[in-house]
């Protein structure tokens, strides 16, 4: 935080949580405007998540769907 002349008057910490959706694909942004440091003579950043996809050793993504493979028996 910047006191009015410009100089800095403490160091503030701050939890943002992100909710993440169903659907939402890698790539999507989250962002939280104004959240970054700020500095002289500066509006503070805005901070900006980006979502990347994790593989999974069972499912796999295929657009909207998730996909699970077996095999099966079947006994007549």
């Amino acid at each position: 935080v910047m006191t009015e002349d410009g100089q800095p008057s403490e160091i503030q910490e701050k939890i943002l949580t992100i909710e993440v959706k169903p659907g939402w694909k890698e790539g999507t942004r989250i962002t939280f405007p104004k959240e970054g440091d700020q500095g002289l003579n500066r509006v503070p950043a805005d901070i900006v998540f980006t979502v990347r996809q994790k593989s999974h050793p069972l499912f796999v993504r295929q657009k909207d769907d998730l996909i699970y493979k077996a095999q099966i028996s079947l006994m007549m």
